[in-house]
């Protein structure tokens, strides 16, 4: 991808506009407006899907977007929710408009998702158990909600209460058990049990098999990573006497008796990955495959629009950073429509298209709405684009169907992603926004650090790790 398409501070500078129907350097658009309107709302069963249907006056196509994503999705075209868990599930109706039509105001239906009070638990098939080895048990709760396990025979074996990784000690009858306390709108699950035999071995023993479920994550102590693992399916017929976890390329290292285990970094731990190796009275086992740092993050960026206060325009999303391969991936998240509200609707920004080095230990991220980098007139972020969107006068984006394009542009120091941001950094971040709400006329609301279409700018970022 070439450079120009995020340099956005080759867009030529547009005049500030004074009210939202100006068209920030491109012609005067004086559009019909339109409304929304939803038919009745379906049932929403917890699990379940239903299909919303709202109508324009226009008669133009209506796309929908989950205002509560974490509660339910839902197809941008069809209409069909998926509820995930109980609660208010809430979707936005949207019409971008044409050069008929002005964009529609945003309107939003509310399903209700009710849980069934009575909740039970299911054991998946029992998993082969080797005398000092591990396995991993699964059980379901019809809730959705997570279960937890315990072991009735700590003697014979231990299980990890969240994972259902179970470690055998000793011969005999291995039993195990789910549960589920409920919450406020489900009640208790009753237990249920799964027994896993595991017999004794009268063969000589032999050195462990690879650990399994390998995972690294930077630390929180500055400079360490912590890995996390499963001991081996097989022990090789004696108990594990150590874990040795150490570093590819070589360098780095750690031991103990169980996972997590902490590796230090002599002065940054990027581009290694790490790979770990049981040992019992035998000797070292297999080891196993390795295992990059990913660590999980979330990232505020807020642009100042002087002529939407108190709203300014704000980008709340998620990524992963790999500090092995020293790349972030994954960025996806919204991007408040700062003409709306309140409460201000949202777009949301789910494909990260471009990631570009500043050549100084960062990295320009960007995520889009649409499945394209097309988001101004002349395509991608061309200069002299003065925020029309792409397609204009025709119809939008008309290869993705004919929907306005949006994108946030974040930055990530690649060493330390919470460290605050300079005055130079914070001048890398950008948004672009051709969703209805965030245009007038022919026109997106962009921020950038030259000038947006109504004058907005970067002021500030923050990151802070994901538990």
């Amino acid at each position: 991808m070439k450079n120009t398409l995020l340099n956005l501070s080759a867009l030529a500078v547009v005049s500030t506009l004074t009210a939202c129907g100006g068209g920030g350097g491109g012609p005067a658009i004086q559009a019909k407006s339109q409304t929304l309107v939803f038919t009745t709302a379906p049932s929403l069963a917890l699990g379940g899907t239903a299909t919303v249907s709202a109508r324009a006056s226009s008669g133009l196509a209506v796309s929908y977007s989950s205002s509560t994503p974490s509660l339910c999705s839902v197809n941008t075209s069809t209409g069909l929710v998926s509820s995930l868990v109980a609660g208010t599930c809430v979707i936005a109706a949207d019409q971008s408009g044409n050069d008929e039509f002005a964009p529609a105001t945003s309107t939003s239906q509310n399903l209700v998702v009710q849980a069934s009070p009575v909740q039970s638990i299911r054991f998946g098939a029992a998993p082969t158990l080797a005398l000092y080895g591990s396995a991993t048990v699964s059980a379901t709760a019809t809730s959705g909600l997570a279960v937890s396990y315990s072991s009735s025979t700590p003697a014979v074996c231990t299980v990890n209460s969240s994972t259902g990784v179970v470690t055998s000690l000793a011969a005999g009858d291995c039993t195990l058990t789910a549960s589920q306390p409920g919450n406020a709108s489900v009640n208790a699950a009753p237990p249920v049990s799964q027994t896993l035999s595991v017999a004794g071995s009268a063969a000589a023993a032999s050195v462990p098999g690879a650990p399994t479920a390998v995972s690294a994550t930077l630390g929180t102590v500055a400079n360490t990573v912590q890995v996390s693992f499963s001991g081996p399916a097989a022990s090789g017929g004696s108990p594990i006497s150590q874990y040795s976890v150490s570093s590819v390329p070589a360098g780095l290292s750690a031991s103990g008796a169980a996972s997590p285990l902490t590796v230090s970094c002599p002065s940054t731990c990027a581009g290694y990955s790490f790979v770990v190796q049981a040992s019992n009275s035998v000797g070292g086992g297999a080891l196993s495959a390795a295992a990059p740092v990913l660590t999980a993050y979330k990232v505020t960026a807020r642009w100042f629009e002087p002529d939407t206060q108190p709203n300014d325009s704000i980008f709340t999303g998620t990524f992963t950073l790999n500090s092995t391969s020293q790349t972030v991936t994954g960025l996806s998240g919204s991007l408040t429509e700062s003409m709306t509200g309140p409460p201000m609707t949202t777009v949301p920004l789910v494909y990260q298209l471009s990631a570009l080095s500043d050549g100084a230990g960062g990295v320009k991220v960007t995520s889009f709405a649409l499945n394209t980098t097309n988001v101004f007139a002349e395509g991608g972020f061309a200069a002299n684009s003065q925020g029309l969107y792409y397609g204009y006068p025709a119809a939008k984006n008309p290869a993705a169907g004919g929907v306005g394009n949006a994108y946030a542009t974040i930055y990530v120091n690649l060493a330390t992603p919470t460290a605050p941001l300079t005055q130079a950094q914070i001048n890398q971040l950008a948004y672009g926004d051709c969703f209805a709400g965030g245009m007038m006329g022919g026109t997106c609301m962009t921020g950038y650090s030259g000038i947006g279409t109504m004058g907005g700018y970067p002021v500030a970022q923050s990151i802070s790790r994901l538990p």
